[in-house]
């Protein structure tokens, strides 16, 4: 299960100049800006602030400032995240999981080895969006973006798939891409004409050892 939070992000006031972009990049959107006071240091109309307890330190924001405003500083007691996940219907998070294609035991984020049962369950839960998906699971909280498309894909299978940009301009969502599961006719298989114009892949057998993770 999900991770354990050691280090968050801290502002360096004299050096943030409200640029945004810590914003734009954070997950968790765990950062947001206010109106900076006349009486505090640094240039800039505004000033980062943070929310500690919903920086899950994926250091996103490290990376992408321009004026090294943000450190990550270690905590004297670190915090669990997406370990207990509310309990939910069992026979749901299957059905979720199966619509999307995924068996519930598959890695969906390599960084957290977060699974699809656990991000299914999350989205039963009421965690509607990307941010929320990793508030309650740690996941898309390492490199940020290699499980998003899973997540987006569970989402979208769930009825979610059209919740807006949180925030509105922000850098971290990307369209869901098609799927081989997409193409799937009613009687289990695929349309013919998709197997013809990829001869060089054994699309039968791999959707075959699909269906059968699927099941599981």
């Amino acid at each position: 299960m999900p991770k354990t939070v050691r280090m968050v992000a801290q502002i360096i006031a004299e050096k943030c100049t409200g640029c945004r972009l810590c914003e734009q990049v954070c997950p968790t959107v765990a950062i947001g800006m206010r109106p900076r006071r006349a009486d505090e240091p640094g240039k800039g109309r505004n000033i980062a602030i943070l929310e500690p307890e919903a920086c899950y330190n994926a250091q996103a924001c490290v990376e992408i400032c321009p004026d090294d405003a943000i450190e990550m500083v270690e905590l004297g007691t670190p915090f669990d995240v997406g370990f207990e996940l509310p309990q939910v219907d069992q026979e749901a998070v299957k059905a979720l999981c199966r619509k999307a294609g995924y068996g519930r035991n598959m890695q969906i984020c390599v960084c957290t080895d977060t699974k699809a049962g656990d991000i299914a369950t999350a989205i039963i839960a009421g965690a509607h969006s990307p941010e929320a998906v990793s508030l309650a699971t740690g996941a898309r909280t390492g490199c940020v973006e290699l499980c998003m498309q899973p997540i987006l894909h569970l989402l979208a299978c769930a009825g979610h798939g059209d919740a807006p940009r949180n925030p509105k301009n922000g850098f971290q969502w990307y369209g869901e891409s098609a799927t081989l599961w997409q193409h799937v006719q009613p009687d289990g298989t695929l349309p013919q004409a998709i197997r013809d114009a990829f001869p060089e892949y054994p699309l039968a057998k791999e959707f075959g050892d699909m269906a059968k993770l699927k099941r599981r």
